[in-house]
């Protein structure tokens, strides 16, 4: 049975295998009472201190939380909001799904792709306290914790929420939730989805498109504010082709979308082709590039064949958040596009360039490195391969995390 307080045996349920391998300590029975001890103390009394450690991360700053008890009593926090308030993340598969299947429809259309700026630093401190007050009412204990992480984070000088934290994801979903049915309940959209800070709309034909960018900023929360750069509206017409061409492309949740015109001989459907987003490439391209440079400083040829296993392939996981076996890799992130999508080919094209160089900054070095024997093995692992014969791999959260650490902030 689900237990909303903040007692000892409801905050010893956060404690995970991670936390163990991290502490040994925790095996002692005395410590880990005493942690989970400091737990139930810091709910009830607030944060003394949070201690944050910042990591820099692709150029965004993400938050960890160096101290055990405090941890504690935020996963502790965040299962509460999630629990009271059912805020949750969509799924990205379905959002993408669906945005394909309404794309494909035959009728002149109007897809709206709005990104909000720099959304967990902007939220509104004091207007989230204001929100929880009123709609955490019957959660006294949850709003006191969450209360005091706000004023920890003023302390810290930190805005808005914290990236990295699980309770920052919960509070923005909840941060959220208005917007998301306003937007629902007042542009006559055929489909409106959210995810994280992206959002897209599918509506009718627009006589001012232009109008509702302000129409969506309007309705953000106190603090948000839309990143008109990266914002676009799409107007599809009804205008049928004997050769369909591409009317439009645009990228979404790291999909590329290629919506055709409608075709004279079926002109109640349209064709949509999904591939990998150009961005996701570039990433995909960059990490290929720092598993090589990793080979080169440290020699770990079994790491390196690892590292291409990751990117080419499958890989199954333990998640220690969630307590549960998962999948993972390119195969599952692109579910959604075909075997013979161009970036695919394009991703294999670039790895076997890099491995077969033998000239230039990596090229000349690899040349001296890597035996003709090494290299025949390392290319007979294909990103188009591993994704049609949908190959899978195994490895330890350890090993995955560290495999992962040269391309950590990629």
């Amino acid at each position: 049975m689900y237990d909303p307080t903040f007692g000892s045996a409801a905050l010893a349920r956060h404690l995970n295998k991670s936390d163990f391998l991290k502490q040994p300590a925790l095996k002692n029975e005395a410590h880990k009472e005493a942690v989970v001890t400091q737990a139930v103390t810091t709910a009830r009394n607030g944060f003394s201190s949070l201690p944050l450690t910042p990591n820099n991360m692709a150029g965004r700053t993400i938050y960890q939380v160096s101290d055990l008890a405090c941890d504690l009593v935020l996963r502790k926090a965040a299962q509460n909001i999630r629990k009271i308030t059912a805020s949750k993340q969509g799924s990205r598969v379905e959002i993408v799904r669906r945005l394909k299947l309404l794309c494909e429809e035959g009728l002149p259309f109007t897809v709206a792709k709005m990104d909000v700026k720099n959304f967990y630093p902007s939220v509104d401190q004091d207007f989230l306290s204001s929100q929880l007050r009123n709609r955490l009412m019957t959660a006294p204990s949850t709003r006191s914790v969450v209360r005091s992480l706000i004023e920890q984070c003023k302390v810290n000088s930190v805005n808005g929420l914290p990236p990295g934290l699980a309770i920052s994801a919960e509070l923005s979903e909840f941060y959220m939730q208005d917007f998301d049915q306003q937007m629902r309940e007042q542009l006559n959209a055929h489909y409106f989805a959210r995810y994280v800070d992206d959002i897209v709309l599918i509506l009718p034909e627009l006589d001012n498109p232009n109008s509702l960018k302000v129409k969506i900023e309007d309705a953000l929360p106190a603090g948000l504010k839309l990143n008109f750069s990266k914002s676009r509206i799409y107007q599809f017409s009804n205008a049928k082709m004997k050769t369909p061409n591409v009317e439009h492309c645009f990228d979404y949740l790291g999909f590329k979308f290629s919506v055709f015109n409608t075709d004279k001989d079926r002109p109640v459907s349209r064709r949509v082709e999904l591939d990998i987003a150009p961005s996701k490439i570039r990433k995909n391209k960059t990490r290929i590039v720092k598993s090589l440079l990793q080979y080169l400083s440290d020699g770990n040829y079994d790491d390196l064949t690892d590292r291409v296993r990751i990117l080419t392939c499958g890989y199954q996981f333990f998640d220690e958040r969630q307590q549960k076996k998962r999948s993972a890799g390119l195969q599952h992130t692109y579910s959604l596009i075909n075997r013979n999508a161009p970036a695919l080919a394009e991703l294999d094209k670039f790895f076997s360039g890099m491995v077969l160089c033998r000239s230039g900054a990596i090229g000349g070095r690899l040349a001296l490195a890597l035996t003709n024997s090494q290299r025949k093995e390392l290319l007979k692992h294909s990103f188009v391969s591993g994704f049609a014969n949908r190959v899978h791999f195994r490895f330890s959260a350890d090993r995955l995390a560290d495999l992962m650490e040269c391309w950590k902030y990629v």
